[in-house]
Formats: C-alpha cells, sequence, structure tokens
C-alpha cells in the first residue's frame, strides 16, 4: 500500500505547532512499541478546548451505553444516533498504538495547510477515523484525503 493522507486547513498555528509535536511524539513511542494508551503525559499536548471534544464517561454513562448497545439490535449498533458518540481520549490513543500503519509526517505544505501522512502495512489497516478526529477536534478542517 502506498501512502495515506490527510490535508487540512490550519488556521490556528499554535495549535498546529501542537498537534505537529504531539505527533512526533507518538510517532517515536509507536515506533519502539512503547504506547501506554491510559498514560497521562498525552493530556499535555492538548489545549483543554480540544480536550472538552472528546468523550469523557462517568461510570454511570459507560454503563447506560453498555445497556443501550445490548438493546440496540446488532445491525444498527454502529449506525443508530443514539449509540453515536465523540471518541474518548483513551480510545484515540489505543487506536494509533494498535492501528497498522506507521506514522510518516505531520507538516505545514503552504501558508494555511497542513498534512498529515501514515503509511498502512496492508488493508485492512484499522481505520484511519482516529487520525480524522484529532485533526478536527483540534478545529482544524479538512481539506482532502487519500485513506
Amino acid at each position: 500500500m502506498g501512502k495515506c493522507y490527510f490535508e487540512f486547513e490550519i488556521n490556528n498555528n499554535d495549535r498546529f505547532s501542537k498537534l505537529q509535536k504531539f505527533f512526533y511524539v507518538i510517532k517515536e513511542e509507536k515506533s519502539k512499541e512503547n504506547i501506554i494508551a491510559d498514560d497521562s503525559k498525552w493530556i499535555g499536548y492538548f489545549e483543554e478546548d480540544v480536550l472538552v471534544k472528546f468523550w469523557w464517561p462517568t461510570s454511570d454513562e459507560l454503563n447506560e451505553y453498555a445497556k443501550q448497545w445490548k438493546e440496540t439490535p446488532i445491525n444498527e449498533r454502529f449506525t443508530s444516533p443514539k449509540l453515536q458518540r465523540p471518541w474518548d481520549f483513551e480510545s484515540m490513543i489505543d487506536a494509533f498504538s494498535n492501528g497498522e500503519y506507521d506514522f510518516v509526517s505531520c507538516e505545514r505544505i503552504s501558508n494555511g495547510k497542513g498534512k498529515i501522512e501514515f503509511n498502512p502495512w496492508a488493508w485492512p489497516y484499522g481505520g484511519s477515523s482516529a487520525f480524522r478526529a484529532l485533526i478536527e477536534y483540534h478545529g482544524f478542517k479538512i481539506l482532502s484525503e487519500v485513506v
């Protein structure tokens, strides 16, 4: 497989710098197979207004979600609006850890435009929705993608 990518609009240079720093740190940790999803260090790479976009469920909310999941017909579980939630932070980190791809780069490719590249090892590779969440939760609009 060739490289996959997301191109996106950069509307906040400081936020892009934080995204880029996170990308290269998690890239390094993934190459060492050393990503620990529940390590609190990952939170430090994100501003508060980015973190609030993730789902931070309480125990009661998780129990309610599990109940709704079981009560929903199997063929509707991934499409039912009542089961749709934002990514939870730890699950995004875990998805990066377990995705079957290498992180390639996160760079500014022009004034106001960035690009995240990753290289899947094979198909299927675990999907690209964690990258999409990472970009969109930072407030950046995805302009094009090859995934």
